[in-house]
């Protein structure tokens, strides 16, 4: 009979009498900078770091489809695996309900020097795929799922694709290293996916707004502590509008320039109009007089 021990990675301290599988995974890499010039921190997806995951599905040439609110880092995330200076390098698009098939293959753009005054220019997918680097497709559920039938082939595992606009071509070859990563928020109104698309996505994981970072960064606690107010009547379904973290990284900067209750009126008045009185309420309980930045009387008077 096959045992486990310590060297196995089964710690049988701590779950005494079960079958606790050994931990395997890929080893973690570590803090990050986004092309942004920001830094990212890793975060704990079961016993994994997240940009080791990531990293490794796309060895695996396993496709990532990343669900979460706003602000919670879903876009960060992949552009910390892939972008970062020791990164493969990473095609992007942002997807909204104008998204064309053009914008995600390529199309035929003016070029005063080609004959005709038009040349074929390859979009983001199609870069990818001759590539072999990964796609990162932001906001992929607001795209029109019959433009996103353009991705079914290339993601089937039949190692080629067929440029739509270019019959003229044979089948591009799908170079190695090619991978889909997708964000979405589950909330937007019109957010849609067929069950085709989502099925192609091998790993489906849902990131969460980490208030801990937040704090990390400098955030005062009770915006921290608003926010997380907002989001628990957020989870209940008594809202659908939430505190992102760069609006409470903007608070952060404002209060240190302007004071703490400038910020925080100043948030209020960011609050869409038909959920500010619930997030008005919420902050009272934290500043009493808080309400919507706005301009009164002569200054001074």
């Amino acid at each position: 009979m096959e045992t486990l021990n310590d060297d196995d990675g089964f710690d049988s301290g701590r779950l005494p009498n079960s079958a606790q599988p050994p931990a395997t995974g890929p080893k973690p890499i570590g803090k990050r900078t986004r092309p942004n010039g920001e830094d990212y921190h890793p975060r704990q997806i079961g016993h994994l770091e997240d940009l080791a995951l990531l990293r490794d599905a796309w060895i695996r040439g396993r496709h990532v489809l990343i669900g979460g609110p706003p602000g919670s880092g879903k876009t960060a995330w992949p552009q910390a695996a892939f972008a970062s200076h020791d990164g493969p390098g990473l095609y992007m698009i942002a997807g909204n309900g104008n998204t064309e098939v053009e914008d995600l293959v390529g199309g035929w753009q003016p070029d005063p020097s080609a004959p005709s005054g038009y040349s074929w220019r390859p979009g983001p997918l199609t870069k990818s795929i001759i590539d072999g680097k990964p796609l990162l497709i932001d906001e992929i559920a607001l795209i029109p799922p019959e433009v996103l039938a353009v991705l079914y082939e290339p993601m089937d595992g039949r190692g080629v694709f067929r440029v739509p606009s270019r019959p003229d071509w044979a089948p591009l070859p799908i170079a190695p290293g090619w991978f889909v990563v997708a964000t979405y928020n589950p909330d937007v109104p019109g957010a849609q996916m067929s069950d085709a698309l989502r099925d192609r996505f091998s790993l489906h994981i849902e990131v969460t707004t980490d208030w801990n970072m937040a704090r990390d960064l400098g955030v005062p606690s009770q915006f921290v502590k608003l926010a997380q107010n907002l989001d628990e009547r957020r989870q209940h379904g008594e809202v659908t509008w939430q505190i992102e973290l760069r609006t409470l990284l903007d608070a952060r900067d404002i209060a240190k320039d302007y004071g703490d209750a400038f910020a925080v009126n100043n948030l209020l008045a960011k609050v869409p109009p038909e959920h500010r009185d619930m997030v008005q309420e919420l902050a009272r309980t934290l500043w009493p007089k808080a309400k919507p930045a706005a301009s009164g009387g002569r200054f001074g008077a």
